[in-house]
């Protein structure tokens, strides 16, 4: 599939808009639930976008305009604490992916958000989400929903590193999705784990 404009999300000229015939094959999760006409005017805001292997969506102090519905490939998110990165999400196939506080706020972000593989992504900016939320209310009721599925998952990590034992929290990433075991870096996952490397990699064995 051809490329075509710099993506104008982003400075650099390898993140590229693919074409409007992209859209065509477009299948999210959510449209079951959207109107025809719902359908129609969210596919006519957003954009197809492609972004290469370790490119930097968007970086602390940047404001987070965007947000991205993966199709492809994987993302991580992570914050740094004394020179250290600690990984707040991981993000493959069907899942979004933005720095929440600043794109909901448009206020300069405190995260990194880095590709991990080629990616292919929907993008929907503030501005436009806004619109479609006013003109539409099942895009409104999808928002609700979206907001508070990802509240709840940021929630549920946080209870699960402060009570749950290693072992319980790598059981429950290997139920919630065990190909994410598979497609991102052993330190990565111990980040988002909240254990070491050498604690995965037993943990890992014992479970093989």
């Amino acid at each position: 599939m051809d490329m075509v404009k710099s993506h104008s999300h982003s400075s650099q000229n390898s993140v590229s808009v693919l074409p409007p015939e992209a859209m065509a094959d477009i299948q999210l999760p959510f449209f079951q639930t959207l109107s025809p006409a719902s359908r129609e005017a969210f596919l006519g805001a957003v954009q197809r976008v492609r972004f290469p292997r370790n490119h930097f969506i968007f970086q602390p102090e940047q404001i987070a305009r965007y947000a991205y519905f993966v199709l492809k490939g994987a993302i991580r998110q992570f914050t740094l604490s004394d020179g250290k990165e600690v990984v707040t999400r991981l993000v493959i196939e069907g899942g979004f992916s933005t720095a929440f506080y600043s794109f909901i706020s448009q206020k300069p972000c405190f995260e990194y958000c880095q590709t991990l593989e080629e990616v292919e992504a929907i993008s929907l900016s503030r501005q436009e989400m806004e619109r479609l939320c006013t003109e539409h209310i099942d895009i409104a009721n999808l928002e609700r929903k979206i907001t508070e599925q990802y509240l709840i998952q940021e929630q549920e990590r946080t209870l699960s590193l402060q009570f749950l034992s290693a072992q319980e929290r790598y059981e429950q990433l290997f139920k919630q999705d065990a190909s994410i075991l598979l497609r991102f870096p052993l330190g990565t996952i111990a980040s988002y784990l909240g254990m070491s490397q050498e604690t995965l990699s037993r943990l890992r064995a014992k479970n093989i």
